[in-house]
């Protein structure tokens, strides 16, 4: 993830989280936290784009601002804490390499599931990827915001991954211009780009649940599409195992 601009994407994203924590200090000043949500959808702007469905997000807190509510706005500010604590985490780290320079997958059969809210299906996965297909499924389970205790853990299990499947649910009600639609939570879709950046794209799956909307910085990785149970696409995952040749014949 390490590039020239990281230094000053970074910069950009801790004076937004600064302006937000001086809001949540004085909820009442309508300047500070409109302060805040200008400078956060000018930061995702430059990580992900202008049409991104974050983007819309805040530009929509933004037009809000003066019905939000101090709960919606700490949301907003943790939400975007979560994603600092990522790109600082992520670009001090020689794994998170390069698409174009992915390390040597590691020896074994672990398999790291990517979740975010749909417990049923993440074990639903764990359990057909150990009980029928023989691999060792690993995960952590969903914990609100990533700490840097919590990142140091992921990358630390994740390391051991030899192919990561990432279960991408409709977790996230955006309105965009009074239309609602869905999203994966924000780790779902930095821990994707993190083992893209790790092993590259054939080394990671999307199972994409009907219903949610995928940011663009993903496209391109391989995607199986299900409506409500994962087991339903049981002979498409045993394709992509046996491409990465994790399957003994």
């Amino acid at each position: 993830m390490e590039t020239s601009e990281t230094p000053i994407l970074i910069t950009k994203f801790r004076s937004a989280h600064s302006a937000g924590v001086r809001a949540l200090n004085d909820f009442g000043k309508k300047l500070l936290r409109r302060q805040f949500l200008v400078r956060a959808k000018k930061a995702f702007q430059a990580l992900y784009g202008y049409k991104a469905p974050i983007v819309r997000k805040y530009s929509d807190a933004i037009r809000r601002l003066r019905d939000i509510t101090e709960d919606e706005y700490a949301a907003l500010v943790a939400e975007f804490e979560h994603i600092l604590n990522y790109l600082e985490f992520m670009s001090g780290h020689e794994a998170a390499n390069a698409m174009s320079q992915p390390s040597v997958p590691p020896a074994g059969n672990n398999v790291f599931i990517i979740h975010g809210h749909d417990e049923v299906n993440t074990l639903r996965l764990r359990v057909l990827l150990q009980d029928h297909f023989g691999l060792s499924p690993v995960l952590m389970m969903s914990k609100p915001g990533m700490s840097r205790a919590l990142l140091e853990k992921f990358e630390h299990s994740a390391s051991a991954c030899t192919l990561a499947f990432a279960i991408i649910t409709p977790d996230d009600e955006i309105i965009n211009h009074g239309q609602p639609y869905y999203q994966a939570r924000p780790n779902v879709i930095f821990e994707a780009g993190w083992f893209v950046g790790r092993l590259g794209i054939p080394r990671v799956c999307l199972l994409l649940k009907n219903g949610t909307t995928v940011q663009s910085d993903i496209d391109g990785i391989s995607r199986i599409h299900f409506r409500e149970n994962i087991e339903e696409k049981a002979l498409e995952i045993q394709r992509e195992l046996d491409a990465a040749e994790l399957l003994t014949t």
